[in-house]
């Protein structure tokens, strides 16, 4: 397990890789980005050269991710939110998109001694290694006891 203590500034993870499923894509932008460029082979051909992925579906299949090769794995408390979220790069179907998790910052609380608040920055990037989406994370996480 992970405590505010063990994470370091740069400190690099490797969140590992998810493969784009072109009916997932779908059923994500039909759920909640119905978009034409989501749902219309011949409108997303015409602007992006195929069917592109919800930003918002690329985000959770981010966050699925981080998850499960960091959060999961560390003493995590909350998330007062995310900033600078950005949808760089179009994600197709068959895309393998890789994860990476940099610690930014480290601050233990002054007014609650068991736990800090860390900075991360979390990308993704296709099999070409180009980034295609990123954000940065603020986490609160627990004080080794």
């Amino acid at each position: 397990m992970n405590f505010l203590e063990d994470l370091e500034e740069n400190q690099v993870f490797k969140l590992g890789s998810v493969t784009v499923v072109k009916d997932d894509m779908i059923r994500f932008s039909e759920a909640f980005d119905p978009q034409t460029f989501h749902l219309d082979d011949d409108i997303a051909g015409e602007m992006f050269g195929g069917i592109i992925a919800s930003g918002w579906h690329t985000a959770s299949m981010c966050h699925r991710l981080v998850v499960d090769n960091f959060l999961g794995l560390t003493a995590c408390m909350a998330s007062p939110g995310i900033d600078n979220i950005r949808f760089v790069k179009p994600v197709y179907a068959d895309n393998v998109l890789t994860g990476r998790l940099t610690v930014v910052s480290t601050k233990k609380s002054t007014s609650k001694p068991d736990r800090g608040v860390a900075k991360l920055q979390i990308e993704l990037f296709n099999a070409d290694d180009a980034l295609v989406f990123s954000m940065l994370g603020t986490v609160i996480i627990a004080c080794r006891p």
